[in-house]
């Protein structure tokens, strides 16, 4: 049977004691503590990663001024931090070459990939590798150097885990010319070969080039070295070297 029937006022107190309730309850406190809370864990994450920039800043110094001998106590001193609060970041030193090289490697690899996938042929392609590894190395002279001493020791340095990544690293930069170069093989745009093999000796001159260009720069500033190792000297050994002659 049905209920008895409830006059409109009482409909409406009960239905104005209600909304009371709800406005009482405590989920506002929280909303707005959540709130703080995240905005706090945000701005500890944004400062936490401006901290590991920061010794890995630092970390690619000491590397390419003191040799992969350098020790975590002179990269802490480097950045500005104790010992302790680097360890908090990276297990050791392990862990932080191979950071040091995890955030170059996708942008040199982009830059060598844009090189060799635009248009043009396959020599002018060639060219453009050359032109962007110079222009990345010469930006981001501590990570060549850095680069160049793990592979004059590779013998030495391929149990740290950096070394291994770093050969992963420089395969595929291998690989992108070989690509251009068996492209230019089959269009007769390039002299015969095996593409690989090409691919290295592209890459020894280059690394050649690069590394008297970068350990002068120091004693003798851009000026003089650009007017003693001019680019220019590259491109045409590139060509003299690996371009078909018909």
């Amino acid at each position: 049977m049905p209920g008895p029937k409830r006059s409109p006022e009482k409909i409406v107190v009960r239905s104005c004691e209600s909304t009371f309730n709800l406005l009482k309850q405590p989920f506002v406190r929280i909303g707005k503590g959540t709130r703080r809370a995240s905005l706090k864990l945000i701005r500890r994450e944004q400062q936490n990663e401006i901290s590991r920039a920061h010794i890995l800043d630092a970390a690619e110094r000491a590397f390419a001024e003191k040799g992969l001998g350098a020790t975590i106590k002179e990269i802490a001193e480097a950045a500005e931090f104790s010992v302790g609060a680097v360890y908090l970041f990276f297990e050791g030193k392990d862990e932080l070459l191979a950071a040091v090289y995890e955030r170059h490697a996708d942008a040199f690899l982009q830059a060598m990939r844009a090189a060799a996938g635009g248009a043009g042929s396959a020599p002018q392609r060639l060219h453009r590798i050359f032109d962007a590894q110079f222009d990345y190395f010469r930006t981001h002279p501590n990570f060549y150097k850095l680069f160049d001493q793990l592979w004059r020791v590779r013998s030495w340095a391929l149990h740290f885990t950096s070394a291994e990544q770093g050969s992963l690293w420089y395969r595929q930069a291998l690989e992108i010319v070989a690509g251009v170069f068996r492209e230019g093989m089959a269009s007769g745009e390039l002299i015969g070969g095996d593409p690989m093999v090409h691919s290295s000796i592209f890459a020894n001159i280059i690394a050649a080039f690069i590394s008297h260009w970068i350990y002068e720069v120091a004693s003798k500033g851009n000026a003089a070295i650009d007017r003693l190792a001019p680019p220019g000297q590259v491109h045409a050994l590139l060509e003299r070297a690996f371009v078909s002659p018909h």
